[in-house]
């Protein structure tokens, strides 16, 4: 007897025969078939058929043949129970290759790529026959995350938000996974351009063997509007809320606010605002129906036809969107009378006649049909740690932001480098237009992040923690009262660095400030210090004090200056409204200058030796008294009317003596 279908496995000599096939494929769906098998023999490893390819082909006068193809994902057997008690019932379970990316579970990350060229890649590395056939152009992202999750959850979460979706074209021992994203991707199956529909029991449906019976119409309504807005740090003031309004079928001010939309420019806002419409509009109005069309798959398109006395405004092009099968092969044993026993366990099909039914779900072939956002983006509920990372030859590694690379614990690529994260922003206490405060983590260092509205694609870091390799910057718990900060000198050890520390040591309270090299200190205004002990400093270098105006000590005892010289390279003045002493305790004093002029009602000079030198010398003095004057000049000259001198002992150790009255 001729089979109108045919099951292909791996097994030798194909001893499989198919019985039935019942499956749902729909766009944007990983199809599921379960496919009835029959065999003569009891297979001795039917496990063996795991993963294998499992085709039905089939045969139709009118049309070429169709295929369905998929790998069996399941199989189940009763190893000693015979269908009829003649042949052995398997039941397979068939999926695409595509399916197996649900086995593929974790973590990873792609930076600068677009959603296509992500999907390629995973795709790719599955080994999964793809036929890319997308139109729109797709922005790059910066960094994308697949976070706790399968490989098939995130591709389609990332087609969906970008109004991308998939069908699968079947062909003998391979199927091949078509991409699009535009009504003009789409074709009609060959030799099923158009399909006829006859209500049950119209004469005419009698001519032809495929045909649709059943059709009905849905409509639902939508809401108004769609909304969507973000935020870009980069652009801080920039208005990214964008909006589309439904063109009809909608309930007014009605409207579907999405926060965050995932995007960073209005264009792009605009663009994903029209897919969630698109993808609301293409289910508020539906076709489904029923027939024997073995030609009806998603992806494919058709033209109705109506029996002319049949009116409506239905006539017109449908892009199928969802089937369901239900196929079955006729007997193949009899009983000892010759006649055929039933091995069908479905009530669609008897033993006298092969029904065959597909059910269908379609739209308007001009209807820009997108996916709807049902699988959800992974939500990061917690913080996690990370260990900031770098070029190999930096320990400081950052932008004009202050942002820092990461390599997150879940992330098993070897490499350790910048490469291994976005720039991810890192949170301060304070943060203002070019004023805060601001600690940027260092390359080796753990730090805590955290994920803005949970989105592993937005990292961000709020602090740092210290381990085995980098522990606090001084002794714990020995000095449990200390806080404090303590840098550390780029490439420097760690004894090279500048820190604060305020100690809470009862009685033995303390506040040190360090400075690895140079310390600058600014006040714009005052600067008052009370000191309630002693104010000592050392200073191994030189000291300038430089006041544009006056400078005052004061002292309730005395002022200490205790040095081998003090030196002033300017004018000197000393005044004084209390008596002033100055006591010179060495063997010499000395006051030497072009002009030295001493002052007073009584001016006392007294030592053993007491010397006055100078180019000009001027003395304005009342009495001048003394056991001995030496006066070695060689000439000297007084200008005064009127000399009283009273000398014990008078030297005179020049020739000329001049005394003008």
């Amino acid at each position: 007897m001729k089979r109108q279908f045919i099951a292909h496995t791996s097994l030798p000599d194909n001893p499989l025969l198919f019985k039935s096939l019942i499956g749902r494929e729909r766009l944007s769906e990983a199809y599921e078939f379960e496919v009835e098998l029959l065999s003569k023999k009891r297979l001795s490893n039917p496990i063996s058929l795991h993963n294998k390819i499992l085709t039905v082909e089939i045969k139709n006068k009118s049309a070429p043949t169709r295929y369905l193809s998929g790998y069996i994902e399941k199989i189940s057997y009763a190893p000693f129970y015979k269908c009829d008690d003649r042949l052995y019932l398997y039941t397979a379970i068939v999926r695409p290759k595509l399916w197996e990316l649900k086995q593929r579970f974790g973590y990873s990350i792609w930076q600068h790529k677009t959603v296509p060229d992500i999907i390629t890649e995973v795709l790719g590395k599955a080994g999964i026959l793809f036929n890319n056939q997308l139109i729109e152009k797709y922005r790059t992202w910066e960094y994308c995350v697949k976070y706790n999750e399968s490989d098939f959850d995130f591709i389609h979460r990332l087609m969906e938000h970008e109004g991308i979706y998939y069908y699968f074209k079947h062909d003998m021992g391979n199927h091949t996974m078509i991409l699009v994203d535009a009504p003009q991707s789409h074709e009609p199956m060959p030799e099923y351009e158009t399909i006829k529909y006859f209500s049950t029991g119209h004469s005419l449906k009698e001519h032809l063997t495929e045909y649709l019976y059943s059709w009905h119409v849905s409509s639902i309504t939508i809401p108004n509007t769609y909304s969507i807005d973000d935020y870009d740090f980069r652009k801080p003031r920039a208005e990214l809320h964008t909006a589309v309004q439904t063109p009809s079928s909608s309930i007014d001010n009605s409207e579907i606010f999405i926060w965050p939309g995932r995007y960073v420019e209005s264009e792009q806002g605009q663009f994903y605002a029209r897919v969630r419409q698109q993808a609301a509009e293409a289910k508020s109005e539906l076709v489904g129906g029923k027939g024997n069309v073995l030609g009806m798959a998603p992806g494919h398109t058709f033209t109705l036809s109506l029996p002319n006395d049949i009116k409506g405004d239905d006539h017109g092009d449908y892009l199928i969107i969802g089937t369901q099968y239900f196929l079955y092969e006729k007997p193949y044993v009899t009983d000892y009378t010759g006649k055929v026993l039933n091995t069908v366990t479905n009530d669609l099909s008897n033993s006298d006649t092969n029904k065959n039914t597909i059910q269908f779900e379609a739209i308007p072939a001009s209807t820009h049909w997108k996916p709807l956002a049902v699988t959800p983006w992974p939500k990061v509920t917690g913080l996690e740690t990370a260990v900031v990372t770098g070029p190999k030859d930096k320990q400081i590694w950052t932008d004009e932001y202050g942002r820092i690379k990461v390599k997150f614990r879940w992330d098993k690529d070897s490499k350790k480098d910048d490469t291994r994260s976005c720039w991810v922003r890192v949170a301060t206490y304070w943060a203002g237009w070019r004023y805060g405060s601001l600690c940027v983590p260092r390359v080796g260092e753990e730090v805590v992040i955290s994920f803005v509205n949970g989105d592993p694609d937005k990292p961000l870091v709020i602090g740092s923690t210290y381990n085995q390799e980098n522990k606090p910057p001084w002794e714990l718990p020995k000095h449990e009262t200390r806080v404090g900060i303590m840098s550390n000198t780029k490439g420097g050890k760690h004894e090279q660095a500048n820190y604060l520390f305020l100690d809470d040591e009862p009685n033995n309270e303390s506040f040190d400030l360090h400075a690895e090299r140079d310390m600058n200190i600014s006040v714009e205004k005052d600067k008052k210090v009370t000191i309630g002990g002693e104010w000592v400093q050392k200073i191994t270098g030189e000291t300038n004090i430089s006041s544009s105006k006056s400078i005052t000590i004061k002292s309730d005892t005395h002022v200490n200056i205790d040095t081998p010289t003090t030196l002033v390279n300017n004018k000197y003045s000393c005044i004084n409204t209390t008596p002033f002493n100055m006591n010179v305790n060495g063997e010499n004093a000395s006051f030497n200058g072009e002009n030295a002029s001493f002052n007073g009602a009584n001016t006392s000079f007294n030592g053993a030796n007491v010397s006055v030198n100078g180019a000009n010398v001027s003395y304005n003095i009342v009495n001048i008294s003394g056991t001995k004057i030496d006066i070695t000049q060689k000439e000297i000259d007084m200008a005064k009317r009127k000399i009283v001198i009273k000398i014990t002992d008078f030297l005179l150790s020049h020739n000329i003596i001049s005394i003008f009255s």
